[in-house]
């Protein structure tokens, strides 16, 4: 697990971001386009945490010489929503997820990333100020690496690929659905073609095993390996994730923990099917 800008536009007020802008000759970073931010409220909770969160990211990414603010924007903007979720408490130990989904002007999704950091119980619900700068730094450092990537090769370069989803084999609880459920809706947002008739051929097929130890500790070894394969049944490779839970927390649904697993492990799935994606005629 774990468990994944803004060209100066005729606004209304004349200088967006005035505030938040990196200080005169920090050196703007190469994203796709000298552009900025807006991190929009972020929800669920613990509410204290999450109030003191878009500030805190905010912060982090001009720290990282992005303009970024959680107070303005406009209408060239990229978007940074986040959730977070309270995973169940360990000891006097509790980890946050934050789900963060970045989107462009034009409001397409560029990529979903989740970021995990554990510290005491308390802090997340009191919202103290350094778990909440711990968080932001790490989660900064992901979407930072999003906004410098150039665009992924994906498989739209040789047409879209057609992918079929198969079962998910072994997760306690709900989690054979759930997590099928998530990749399928991760990966419907990228250039593929998702196959639900058996019948129907498939140039990609994706499947995963999950593999949870018996409770030690109260604590749970928890294996996902996420398997693609090409039309003829060999393999492409694996995506493997593998944490410690509480014991007992896949029993019954995975809620959240579902998708937090599928953001993790997408972009790896996607660089396996963008090698098993079909050439188009001009390519050998």
């Amino acid at each position: 697990m774990p468990l994944a800008l803004l060209l100066a536009a005729c606004q209304p007020l004349p200088h967006p971001f005035a505030d938040d802008v990196p200080k005169p000759g920090s050196p703007m970073l190469s994203l796709r386009d000298t552009a900025t931010v807006a991190i929009a409220p972020i929800q669920g909770g613990p509410r204290a945490t999450a109030e003191k969160l878009a500030p805190a990211m905010a912060e982090a990414l001009q720290k990282r010489d992005i303009a970024a603010s959680n107070r303005t924007t406009s209408i060239a903007s990229y978007q940074l929503d986040g959730r977070v979720q309270a995973m169940p408490p360990s000891g006097d130990k509790a980890a946050i997820v934050v789900l963060w989904d970045l989107r462009n002007p034009a409001g397409k999704s560029l990529g979903e990333r989740a970021e995990r950091i554990e510290a005491a119980a308390d802090d997340w619900r009191q919202g103290k100020d350094d778990a909440v700068a711990h968080l932001a730094a790490a989660s900064a450092d992901q979407i930072a690496a999003m906004l410098q990537e150039k665009a992924p090769v994906e498989a739209a370069e040789h047409g879209e690929t057609r992918l079929s989803i198969g079962g998910v084999e072994g997760a306690p609880g709900d989690g054979g659905t759930a997590l099928a459920s998530a990749i399928m809706t991760l990966l419907k947002k990228q250039d593929l073609a998702i196959v639900s008739d058996p019948g129907a051929k498939a140039d990609v097929q994706l499947d995963a095993v999950v593999t949870v130890d018996k409770p030690k500790g109260g604590q749970q070894h928890v294996k996902i390996v996420w398997r693609v394969r090409r039309r003829d049944g060999s393999e492409i490779g694996t995506v493997g994730q593998e944490n410690d839970v509480p014991a007992g927390l896949l029993d019954g649904p995975w809620g959240d923990v579902a998708y937090t697993v599928a953001v993790a492990a997408q972009d790896g799935i996607m660089q396996l099917i963008s090698r098993g994606a079909p050439r188009s005629a001009g390519n050998s």
